[in-house]
């Protein structure tokens, strides 16, 4: 019996054969190895920059603690103070720079590779050009002040216009069709340039939205004591500050605010973190109708004699009131110039800087939210999503608030101190009813429901509401939180537009909204739509903006948590 073998040409066609397939896959799996290589080196490279930014917070919490702390986050960081931080793994720093706050640059070699840290907190491979923010690619990305310089002309006499008296100052001059690019997105509110100080890199910023409604203080300021102890410098410094990320809180620049009389108002300064904006930055900017003009009540930081503080009115006029009024309150900071990561700095594209929160655990105080809602109602349009903002986080829930009203008004109850069995709560409960036990807290909370009286010539504290509280599921706004004031405007004026109208849950339902304290005994705090504070009767029929909680550890599938593109939630 014969044995036959391969012929010579056979085992040549299978050499052949192997070679080609050597030939094609090896390019293949070559290709898959160095795409794992990259995935893991821009995943070690975002560990590393998650981790210092992490240490420097922490960092800076123990500081404040005890200021003989020792930091290594400081401007002489190096690469060698980062391996005292963190773990690197095979990844070594080449290059790194602080400035105090925030990580400016940061350098890796990771797997072969380099990553470039950008300012949106990605990472550039090799020789990969930084991309502009993907969710708004015609958006500029960089230096702020760079951005907003480029809009100077020495031409100008509206717009960016530079001071007489210092070439290192811009401000804006104008009204908001001549001054409508200097929104910006920063630290979950919506803010507008003032002026930008090239020498310093700074830039003072003015809350877009009055915040809150309160008593300023319980007499006018003549010296910078008095102002220390006032009610409005306490919410400014205390809370508002507070509510703050520590990225943002570490990123405002200490700044010496003018509090003197109109006449003279740098006859009182006092340095702090948050303040007013003084008289003559109003009127510099143009006054009645200018982009600074929101037309509703609002207070300036300055006097007009021993009695009265300076306010703008609601046809933009300056005017003076006793602290017995209760008006508007706007936050003006300082702050150490920004990357920009979106945005075109328009009313509904403001210029973004900051990064996204992943979940509510994360998210910033005034940041936006949708939240489905299954009732047929029609309280929030025809989506059935809601618009809510964060006004505070505890340990396991955030507190968030509607941005706008329900679609229908309501009377207050039978007395002016609020129990869940007043009537207003008819349509709280049957509004939260409709929020899924998914998202929302179950269990009740405490809301704060005592007085703030509405007595002539009396000024109160705001903390002085938290001597009476209510357990609840769900209530209503409370004197001097955080969006307790007429930050969604209630526009009855083409005129005012200080937010886009389009994300308002039915803004014109109502001239003003129900708060959860009563004035007397027989009136209740109200928000009216020209920004001022005042008191109703029981029996007035008025808008119904609901607050509740919502559990802390829920996901976010997109958006930025803007009031334009909220964050989403997962279902």
């Amino acid at each position: 019996m014969s044995k036959k073998g391969f012929t010579l040409i056979e085992l040549l066609a299978v050499i052949i054969i192997l070679a080609i397939v050597a030939l094609i896959a090896t390019p293949i799996i070559l290709n898959v190895i160095e795409e794992a290589r990259i995935s893991a080196g821009r995943s070690e490279a975002s560990m590393i920059y998650s981790g210092i930014n992490n240490y420097c917070a922490t960092e800076d919490m123990k500081y404040q603690l005890d200021n003989s702390y020792s930091k290594i986050c400081t401007t002489s960081m190096n690469p060698d103070t980062v391996s005292q931080m963190i773990n690197l793994g095979n990844a070594i720093i080449t290059s790194i720079s602080y400035d105090g706050t925030k990580l400016t640059n940061l350098v890796i070699e990771s797997n072969n590779h380099t990553f470039t840290l950008c300012g949106d907190g990605s990472f550039a491979m090799d020789d990969e050009e930084c991309d502009v923010a993907p969710d708004n690619p015609d958006g500029p990305e960089g230096n702020f002040i760079s951005t907003l310089m480029q809009q100077y002309n020495e031409e100008n006499t509206k717009g960016l216009v530079q001071d007489e008296t210092n070439p290192n100052i811009y401000y804006y001059k104008g009204t908001n069709e001549e001054v409508g690019n200097n929104y910006l997105w920063y630290g979950g509110h919506h803010w507008r340039v003032v002026e930008i100080d090239t020498d310093a890199n700074t830039l003072l910023l003015i809350g877009q939205q009055p915040l809150t409604a309160i008593y300023p203080s319980n007499s006018a300021w003549t010296s910078d004591d008095i102002y220390d102890n006032s009610y409005i410098n306490m919410w400014l410094n205390d809370y508002f500050y507070n509510s703050l990320d520590s990225s943002i809180q570490n990123n405002i620049v200490e700044n010496a605010f003018n509090i003197g009389i109109y006449t003279g108002i740098d006859e009182i300064t006092t340095v702090k973190k948050v303040g007013l904006l003084d008289e003559e930055q109003y009127t510099r900017a143009g006054g009645t109708d200018s982009f600074l003009d929101i037309k509703d009540f609002w207070w300036l930081g300055n006097l007009y004699n021993s009695s009265d503080i300076r306010n703008v009115d609601d046809n933009g006029n300056i005017g003076n009131h006793n602290s017995a009024n209760v008006y508007g309150v706007r936050a003006v900071i300082k702050i150490s110039d920004i990357t920009i990561t979106g945005g075109n700095g328009t009313l509904t594209s403001n210029y973004e800087a900051g990064n996204k929160a992943t979940n509510t655990s994360d998210i910033q105080v005034g940041e936006y939210i949708n939240v489905p809602y299954s009732g047929s109602d029609n309280a929030c349009g025809a989506d059935n999503k809601c618009i809510f903002r964060v006004v505070s986080k505890d340990s396991d829930s955030i507190k968030v608030v509607l941005n706008g009203l329900l679609s229908t008004t309501s009377i207050y109850g039978s007395t002016s101190t609020i129990t869940t069995n007043h009537t207003i709560y008819t349509p709280l409960n049957t509004f939260v009813n409709n929020i899924s036990s998914s998202y929302r807290y179950t269990g009740n909370k405490t809301f704060y429901i005592g007085d703030y009286p509405n007595t002539s010539g009396v000024s109160q504290n705001y903390i002085d509401i938290q001597t009476e509280t209510l357990l609840s599921i769900t209530g209503l706004p409370t004197v001097g939180e955080m969006f307790s004031g007429n930050d969604i405007d209630l526009s009855y004026s083409s005129t005012k537009d200080f937010v886009n109208g389009e994300t308002i849950e039915n803004p014109k339902i109502s001239t003003y909204y129900w708060t959860m304290n009563s004035s007397s005994s027989s009136g209740v705090r109200v928000i009216y739509h020209y920004g001022y504070m005042g008191s109703y009767a029981l029996t007035g029929t008025g808008g119904v903006r609901p607050v509740i909680y919502l559990k802390n550890n829920l996901t976010f599938t997109s958006g930025r948590g803007t009031a334009e593109s909220p964050y989403e939630l997962s279902a």
